[in-house]
């Protein structure tokens, strides 16, 4: 099956997609929350991960620092009594984009750390009829970030036949397909995740949902062009070199998989991939004895584990030639990501990595 897609794939004509999208939501500083909503649900219920999720309401962890840039972090300073959880930050965009929309996040630090799993995604209204993006994504101690596409169905694949400068992992975009590991592309830059990526002064991820293509970039700091900004009125990703992951609609069809996305920042702990007792082991050490993710990491007193697990966001932006969006009609917004594990860090590099703070 997934030979023959490819196949027709590569006999496919070209296609070709406007590249240049003027400005429609640009959220930042003081004002970053006035685009996103709160899930409905009180704790992760999606991914089975160790934690309440925070609101304004009841914790202080989504913040702006002193230097202007939104903070959304996990929270290191209390005491998680067992069989409690941790608190940690989920939104969801209060608007959903059609097809014809760049997504732009710009950030100095990413979430990483023992037992964290951070991710900057969309999703469609009606998951996973409508499809989701992960544009950033990692676990642990991961040193890369990796990229996917998750599709409802059979029918969506990834294509080796288009350029892009990560690693492969697996082409089957299917939700019922390995549990649901999605069409996964590693990026090869170790600036694009962890220590690294703050070490670097952080960088861009940018997201291109068009009908022709989904294409995902990650640009280190020092590389960022002069246009890309949080006040540039336009984008236009030809201006942004080989895309980082790819995937044609030749080999997947956008416009069948997937629907309006609402873009969603989160992070969990533990759940079913980053607290898999596997996945732990490649980048943090063995559990021991009868010892899990959750009574290692989460319960007690981690002020030094969860020291790095924060997002600091300089701004996000959406660019869309899209003629219409739609709105979240309450703060209702919920992601409904399956409870399934995500992806796999076979390949990637065991390293310990220094804590920053």
């Amino acid at each position: 099956m997934i030979a023959t897609a490819l196949a027709l794939g590569a006999l496919a004509a070209p296609l070709v997609a406007a590249t240049s999208y003027p400005l429609k939501d640009s959220w930042s500083g003081d004002g970053f929350i006035d685009g996103w909503d709160y899930p409905a649900a009180t704790y992760d219920n999606t991914t089975s991960g160790d934690v309440f999720w925070a609101t304004s309401a009841n914790t202080s962890l989504i913040y702006v620092n002193d230097a202007g840039r939104v903070v959304l972090k996990v929270d290191n300073t209390s005491t998680v009594a067992y069989n409690e959880k941790r608190y940690a930050p989920e939104l969801i965009s209060k608007t959903g984009y059609a097809a014809g929309t760049v997504f732009v996040m710009d950030a100095v630090h990413l979430p990483y750390g023992c037992s964290v799993w951070p991710s900057f995604w969309t999703q469609g209204t009606d998951w996973p009829t409508n499809g989701e993006i992960d544009i950033f994504e990692g676990v642990n101690l991961q040193t890369t970030n990796q990229m996917a596409l998750h599709a409802e169905g059979n029918g969506c694949y990834a294509s080796d036949s288009v350029t892009f400068s990560g690693s492969m992992q697996n082409t089957n975009c299917s939700t019922s397909y390995n549990s649901n590991e999605g069409c996964s592309v590693l990026d090869n830059s170790t600036a694009s995740y962890g220590a690294a990526f703050a070490s670097a002064g952080g960088g861009v991820f940018v997201a291109e949902y068009a009908e022709e293509w989904i294409k995902i970039w990650f640009i280190t700091r020092d590389s960022v062009p002069s246009s890309l900004s949080s006040n540039a009125t336009t984008i236009d990703t030809d201006d942004l070199g080989t895309p980082s992951a790819y995937y044609p609609s030749s080999t997947c069809d956008i416009d069948t998989y997937f629907g309006d996305q609402r873009m969603t920042l989160d992070i969990t702990l533990c759940g079913s991939w980053a607290g898999t007792a596997s996945v732990l082991e490649e980048t943090c050490d063995a559990l021991v004895g009868d010892a899990t993710c959750y009574t290692t990491y989460v319960e007690g007193t981690q002020t030094t584990t969860y020291a790095n697990a924060y997002f600091e966001i300089n701004y996000v932006n959406v660019y869309t030639n899209a003629s219409t969006s739609t709105s979240s009609s309450s703060s209702s917004a919920a992601s409904s990501r399956s409870v399934v594990q995500y992806g796999a860090v076979a390949g990637v590099a065991a390293a310990v990595i220094a804590l920053l703070i």
